[in-house]
């Protein structure tokens, strides 16, 4: 959410600094051409270069190629940092006694692939703020959960459709069910 919130500030900066540069560029070829334009030829800073482009000469400056530089790879960057994802739910539970993960191995064999019952379970049992929504995380991309919780979400060896775990992270245990996701 973040990445797509830069991207389209970085796009509206863009946009605008676009618009006015062509809102310049139109006033001074209204202006008299003659001795007034060869003026500002002279007064122009050498950095200013021209591209012709249809009959439309196009400004531009080393510091705006280096900014139409960076928001492309800012562009790159946001479709290559999300191409891993998961969307998942899970229960949480913050004891970590030997009692504890005997009773979730208990549930993890009743629930089985059954996400409605995942579901349930994880509204009544879960102590996690989710669990309003039984137990969803929503989508989230690969780094964002505590290591041992993303190196099981996103092991190609982890099934989808069905419940995982328990595993034990610095909140408690866990237990995952994967719907999607993409590696």
């Amino acid at each position: 959410m973040k990445t797509t919130i830069r991207l389209l500030r970085s796009l509206l900066v863009s946009a605008v600094m676009f618009i006015s540069h062509v809102a310049v560029v139109q006033a001074t070829e209204d202006e008299d051409a003659g001795e007034m334009k060869k003026a500002r030829l002279m007064a122009k800073p050498w950095l200013m270069r021209s591209l012709e482009i249809g009959g439309v000469n196009l400004f531009f400056s080393p510091a705006s190629l280096i900014a139409v530089l960076l928001l492309l790879v800012q562009i790159i960057y946001s479709f290559v940092a999300t191409s891993q994802w998961c969307e998942a739910s899970h229960i949480l539970v913050k004891d970590t006694s030997p009692k504890t993960k005997k009773a979730m191995d208990g549930m993890v064999k009743d629930i089985g692939s059954n996400y409605r019952k995942f579901g349930d379970l994880a509204a009544k049992y879960s102590q996690c703020p989710s669990k309003v929504n039984n137990g969803d995380l929503g989508r989230f991309p690969q780094g964002a959960m505590a290591p041992p919780f993303d190196k099981l979400c996103f092991d190609k060896n982890s099934k989808e459709g069905t419940t995982l775990g328990p595993i034990q992270t610095q909140f408690g245990y866990h237990l995952i069910y994967i719907r999607k996701r993409k590696l």
